[in-house]
């Protein structure tokens, strides 16, 4: 039995409840069962492998989890049962990658962090997503998570804005073979990464701006001020301009 499948659409009434989530440019591809695609997502915490998996919501979300976590029999149960396949990070089997080309060849999608590791800095990305999608010939498919790093109970009263952002597929089918290919990919990744954290920082800034634009005009609009015209209109204006 999938235990997943079966309780995918109760986790997905829980998530909405501990957070706000925006899914933003989810590509096509995966409105059909048949579409494998490896997603390569920036990697802060434990969540975003759970939030990853609500952005695919209704396909079902397969994990690349290094080996270390199927220690006990428990967490190997969970995690198996939940999509993952293990992996040497260090050194990579050759059939726990004809693993992972076999489930994408057969239209799965696969969750992998390309950085390797927990970071919330840019740091330079491993080949691993780009070897698995190639070979499988499916899109590479970039992934950008915002929001916080864990799940807690106080999200149940304070609900945390979630944000899962696609970037453009990168198709496969018709490239060569190599390490020069998978560096090229690889590269695409890190460039798509490093557009969407400057586009996030931009945006951050202005949200800041604002937000201090706002605070002066309320404090302009004081008690006492009512003969004081309104400069809101002035500077939303000039906003969408």
């Amino acid at each position: 039995m999938n235990v997943l499948a079966a309780i995918s659409p109760r986790l997905k009434v829980l998530f909405e409840r501990v957070g706000k989530p925006e899914i933003v440019n989810r590509p096509g591809l995966f409105r059909s069962d048949r579409a494998g695609a490896v997603i390569a997502c920036n990697h802060v915490g434990w969540a975003d492998s759970l939030w990853m998996a609500y952005a695919v919501y209704p396909r079902q979300l397969r994990y690349m989890s290094k080996e270390e976590l199927f220690g006990s029999t428990l967490s190997r149960w969970v995690l198996k049962h939940g999509g993952s396949v293990a992996i040497d990070r260090a050194d990579p089997s050759p059939s726990s990658i004809k693993t992972a080309i076999d489930m994408l060849q057969h239209g799965e999608i696969i969750l992998i962090f390309p950085s390797g590791t927990r970071s919330e800095e840019n740091i330079a990305f491993k080949r691993g997503a780009a070897i698995i999608a190639l070979h499988a010939r499916v899109p590479l498919v970039p992934a950008f998570f915002q929001g916080p790093k864990q799940m807690q109970v106080a999200h149940l009263l304070h609900r945390p804005s979630i944000r899962v952002t696609f970037g453009s597929p990168i198709p496969t089918a018709e490239l060569p073979f190599g390490r020069e290919t998978t560096i090229d990919l690889t590269r695409q990744l890190q460039q798509q990464s490093a557009n969407y954290n400057r586009s996030r920082t931009v945006e951050c800034l202005q949200h800041n701006l604002w937000a201090e634009v706002w605070k002066t005009v309320q404090a302009l609009k004081g008690p006492g001020s009512r003969s004081k015209p309104s400069l809101l209109p002035v500077l939303l204006n000039a906003r969408s301009a």
